[in-house]
């Protein structure tokens, strides 16, 4: 087995750390050997989003933020609101503004009218932006293999069916694509 990559720059844990929980116990087991699962989580989604914006970088694109790469996972090809986008990632509408205005700058999406409300606008991959989301697909795949080899066999499978199980969203969590009433 490879030694696992190393965290973020900026991660929390560079010693041993103990908080009060108010349970009473003087210590949480999070130490920079054992992080809380939250900052790995962190951790190897910044992993994932860095080496794809480093490839589409080298590739010729322009960066993008981890924030806009947030956004672009949300977007569904046929356009999305931003009020869809915004619920799905627990954030604010505006922050999805903010992201979006990013990405029509870069060449990756554009807004149009929405056909079933006049008041919405809907966010639509470009063909160029398409064309950068096939490009991360198929590099991810690429990431995933590198990370099942870093692991013992039958342990990627696991994580997969574990992070599967947590979090696949059921079908009433989805945004609604259906237009509005």
């Amino acid at each position: 087995m490879q030694t696992r990559p190393s965290p973020h720059p900026d991660h929390p844990l560079s010693a041993e750390t103990s908080t009060g929980t108010g349970s009473g116990d003087d210590t949480w087991p999070a130490t920079a050997a054992r992080p809380p699962l939250a900052v790995l989580l962190r951790d190897g989604f910044r992993w994932f989003t860095d080496r794809l914006n480093a490839t589409a970088v080298e590739d010729g694109e322009p960066g993008i933020s981890a924030a806009a790469a947030m956004v672009i996972s949300y977007l569904h090809p046929e356009g999305s609101r931003p009020a869809e986008i915004a619920r799905a990632m627990g954030v604010s509408r505006q922050h999805v503004h903010t992201v979006s205005r990013e990405l029509t700058d870069a060449g990756i999406l554009t807004t149009t009218p929405d056909p079933h409300s006049r008041r919405d606008r809907l966010l639509v991959p470009t063909p160029a932006g398409e064309q950068r989301r096939r490009r991360a697909l198929a590099h991810l795949a690429g990431l995933e293999a590198e990370l099942a080899q870093r692991l013992d066999p039958g342990e990627f499978d696991q994580l997969r069916e574990l992070l599967t199980r947590l979090w696949t969203p059921s079908a009433e969590d989805l945004p609604s694509r259906a237009p509005r009433e």
